[in-house]
């Protein structure tokens, strides 16, 4: 029996705010996004499982419905593209894993993109792009800080491929915060709560040293909360990318690693507060505007949180039980299955042609991978493996010891 971190304290321990528009905006959201990336039936129940529409709606609850419709349309695109790394065979097939991510960060740099050309999850989020580039409410700057952020985002997922401990705790866990801080895309929601709340807000507002510790402190809040309620599906692929994985590999046992966790949350809590106090003032209409966004960062936490036990992605059936304990049964949890890239476009670069992509000199372009070809030579491989294993088990089991 293992007992998680407490998620919900400080100002975390306040009641979401949803947004009114979240029943309609989620279910159109959710069909646009089925039928645009030509999920089936098993995938689209997975997706509506996941209620992403719900994150969107808690992390801005009082946006008109064309902004939560961005912020969950991104949603949606932004947990199913970050599978295909994580649980899919992208999560071995590394120099794949880069070409994916390559065009897709191509793709947001080109001037204009054919539909066809691409994709179509990639279409998804250039979609996306594509709207936000056309609203007139959103600030030249706003637009600029969400492509920096996304290429951000896009970049550190390339170089957390790879990423291994280092020798010592310490390293190891600067190492990881460091690229974290960018591949979680939690910078990307901030950007969100900008755009979708109508902000104006000066270039030098997001350039004070304070605003920037209330934005680190509130990325990391959701890494330590994040990687807490996820990393009991996730330790039997044995993947770096979580902070009680690592805690683990340096010798703490999974109770203590999720201990510390707990430390870690509590210590940033009182390190939100300080950054506030040291918040400069730039007069009303700017400070509103500034304790509107603020007020978005815990949104945003807020969101993740909630919806962490909102979701089937986590805990499935046993969500309820698991949020009012902490108590996890190692081996015995339900949690929703990842969603795969369907069949019919499930390729590394099968439609692909953007030029920035295909001049990429660092990879082989070569290289076409469908996902289905590898699952099914997993598939065989290990039913090879298993027949062997059985039959040296029952020749001489002392290899065994």
């Amino acid at each position: 029996m293992i007992v998680i971190p407490d998620i919900f304290e400080s100002f975390m321990s306040r009641d979401p705010e949803r947004n009114i528009h979240y029943n309609e905006i989620g279910e159109e959201s959710l069909q646009w996004t089925i039928k645009t990336c030509g999920y089936n039936e098993r995938e689209a129940d997975r997706m509506r499982r996941g209620d992403f529409a719900y994150f969107a709606a808690v992390t801005v609850p009082d946006s008109n419905k064309q902004g939560l419709r961005i912020v969950a349309d991104w949603l949606n695109w932004v947990f199913v593209f970050d599978d295909q790394l994580d649980d899919g065979p992208l999560g071995v097939l590394e120099d794949e894993a880069r070409h994916y991510i390559d065009c897709t960060l191509a793709m947001l740099e080109e001037s204009t993109v054919d539909r066809n050309a691409v994709q179509p999850i990639q279409w998804v989020l250039r979609d996306i792009w594509n709207r936000v580039q056309l609203d007139s409410r959103c600030t030249l700057g706003a637009k600029q800080r969400w492509l920096e952020h996304m290429k951000e985002y896009l970049r550190a997922l390339r170089s957390s491929i790879g990423f291994l401990p280092s020798a010592n705790l310490e390293d190891t866990i600067d190492g990881y915060f460091e690229y974290r801080f960018h591949s979680i895309g939690v910078l990307v929601l901030f950007t969100w709560v900008e755009y979708a709340c109508a902000l104006d807000l000066p270039n030098e507002v997001f350039e004070d040293k304070a605003l920037k510790k209330l934005e680190r402190i509130g990325v990391e809040i959701q890494m330590l909360a994040n990687d807490s309620v996820s990393y009991h599906r996730e330790k039997d692929q044995d993947c770096p990318h979580n902070i009680i994985h690592l805690f683990r590999h340096h010798g703490l046992s999974e109770q203590a690693a999720y201990d510390r966790a707990q430390v870690m949350l509590r210590e940033r809590y009182r390190e939100w507060y300080l950054a506030l106090a040291d918040l400069p003032i730039w007069g009303e209409a700017i400070d509103k505007q500034v304790h509107r966004y603020i007020k978005g960062i815990q949104d945003v936490a807020s969101a993740n949180a909630h919806w962490s036990f909102r979701t089937e992605r986590y805990f499935g059936k046993d969500r309820g039980e698991i949020r009012r304990t902490r108590m996890l049964v190692t081996g015995q949890i339900d949690w929703l299955a990842p969603i795969m890239l369907p069949n019919t476009h499930a390729t590394i670069q099968e439609k692909t042609s953007v030029t920035s992509c295909a001049e990429d000199a660092e990879l082989n372009t070569g290289s076409v991978v469908r996902v289905d070809e590898v699952w099914r030579w997993w598939g065989a491989s290990a039913l090879i493996l298993a027949s062997l294993l059985a039959s040296l088990a029952l020749s001489d089991r002392s290899w065994l010891w």
